[in-house]
């Protein structure tokens, strides 16, 4: 089993952190032109896409986030319970 230093778990917080603020930009970007289509069109199928994109804007925010900033005070953290 491979140890990190803790030079190493610093690195790998940051990528995991960046990574998932960069999986809350684009769920945004997605939901923007998911919005963007419905406008245009009203069809139904784009307010599928549209709660599909919240969905898992809000599980990345909940499970990626809030953890990496060791929130466990705030008011979600019995929904970070598994």
């Amino acid at each position: 089993m491979i140890t990190l230093t803790e030079y190493g778990e610093r690195v790998v917080d940051k990528i995991n952190m960046l990574g998932m603020w960069l999986a809350v930009v684009v769920s945004i970007r997605n939901y923007l032109i998911c919005y963007a289509q419905y406008r245009r069109t009203r069809g139904k199928i784009h307010l599928v896409n549209i709660g599909q994109v919240l969905v898992l804007l809000i599980h990345r925010f909940l499970y990626g986030i809030i953890p990496l900033f060791e929130i466990t005070t705030c008011a979600y953290f019995p929904l970070l319970v598994s």
